[in-house]
């Protein structure tokens, strides 16, 4: 016997809700076979450290777009078929990436230091290459008119420091004395309260589709003993 009242409206949330899910599944899917095949893409950085670092978030990109992919499927399946087994699927998987985002949400808190060093390691490496490298030269002249910013720790003094010509460095006289590394980083602790809060509205969202998901495999259950 089919599920009605509230249980049927929860289902066809519960089906729309995951739809959205597959949908954000395939869209991390492509962006990170995108940066995977694109090989511009980590050039762009011309630092071996953040490059690797970039290439490894584009595969973690792609493991987690094909699970949400999945987890999604089941979620869709689940609902409109009210199927027990999918929906229990569904909830173990978002039970761990519940606990995964708690995860890595204290993991940045932890070590937001040394995402400044990477930072200002790819920023160092760049500007000593600045006056031989065009790879370099576009970074440094990318992040310096996106932060309005300019070197790395110390404004221009640090293309003197690393031997480039300093009359080139493509700085405004505004900001030569706003080293970029902490442009950046500045940029980042500002909308640290946007990112908290996108963060806790998918945890949020998170919570509301384990109860769903918990509430239709109960209705079902009982639905199924009448």
């Amino acid at each position: 016997m089919g599920l009605g009242g509230c249980y049927s409206c929860i289902k066809y949330v519960m089906f729309a809700f995951n739809l959205i899910f597959w949908l954000v599944g395939c869209a991390l899917l492509g962006v990170g076979i995108w940066a995977l095949v694109d090989k511009t893409f980590s050039d762009k950085f011309d630092n071996p450290e953040l490059s690797s670092f970039l290439q490894t978030m584009a595969i973690a990109m792609c493991v987690v777009g094909g699970i949400i992919m999945l987890v999604g499927f089941c979620g869709c399946c689940g609902a409109i078929k009210e199927s027990q087994c999918m929906l229990t699927i569904f909830f173990i998987f978002l039970t761990i990436f519940f606990v995964a985002l708690v995860g890595v949400g204290i993991w940045g808190l932890v070590n937001k230091e040394s995402l400044q060093d990477l930072i200002s390691d790819s920023l160092a490496a760049s500007i000593a290459k600045y006056d031989t490298d065009g790879a370099a030269k576009t970074y440094m002249d990318g992040i310096q008119s996106s932060f309005s910013c300019c070197g790395n720790k110390l404004g221009i003094v640090d293309y003197v420091f690393a031997g480039s010509d300093a009359t080139k460095a493509g700085c405004s006289i505004d900001t030569i004395t706003t080293g970029c590394s902490n442009a950046i980083f500045k940029a980042f602790e500002d909308n640290l309260v946007m990112v908290a809060a996108i963060t806790i509205g998918v945890g949020v969202v998170m919570l509301l589709g384990m109860i769903f998901s918990m509430m239709l495999c109960c209705a079902i259950r009982d639905s199924q003993a009448v």
